[in-house]
């Protein structure tokens, strides 16, 4: 009796468990979780590069060299409904991976997405929370 009665329990136990367990909504997201940039000393005449830090690295097939497309969720709302109109998913540009660990990579801007042909993003930046997939 104990036997059922302690199944049941692991059963119950793991669909709790699994009803807080983050999902992603299609399929594997990865993101940019941290931009950084270093001090301006003026020694030169250009500004330091952004180190953009993803959440996808060699694990993922992501090398030193492989190229990102990132893409930035949008949500719009439909005012006269008050309800939610849908979710875009606009492209932000590519970035270029120089270091890979096994989950993470770091990347600097390779290219943005031409205004004249995306929907205008404001900043034209990557940003922390943007989505970045393997580029194709």
């Amino acid at each position: 009796m104990k036997s059922k009665f302690g199944i049941a329990a692991l059963i119950g136990f793991a669909c709790i468990l699994e009803m807080f367990t983050p999902v992603r909504a299609l399929g594997a997201d990865y993101s940019v979780y941290e931009v950084f940039r270093a001090v301006d000393l003026g020694e030169s005449d250009r500004p330091p590069p952004k180190e953009i830090f993803v959440n996808m690295g060699s694990n993922q097939g992501v090398k030193k060299g492989s190229v990102l497309d990132v893409y930035r969720k949008v949500v719009s709302f439909d005012n006269l409904s008050e309800k939610v109109g849908g979710e875009h998913m606009i492209p932000v540009g590519r970035i270029k991976v120089i270091h890979t660990d096994e989950k993470t990579a770091i990347a600097r801007v390779d290219r943005f997405v031409s205004l004249e042909q995306e929907v205008s993003l404001l900043p034209q930046t990557v940003m922390i929370g943007d989505l970045v997939r393997l580029a194709r």
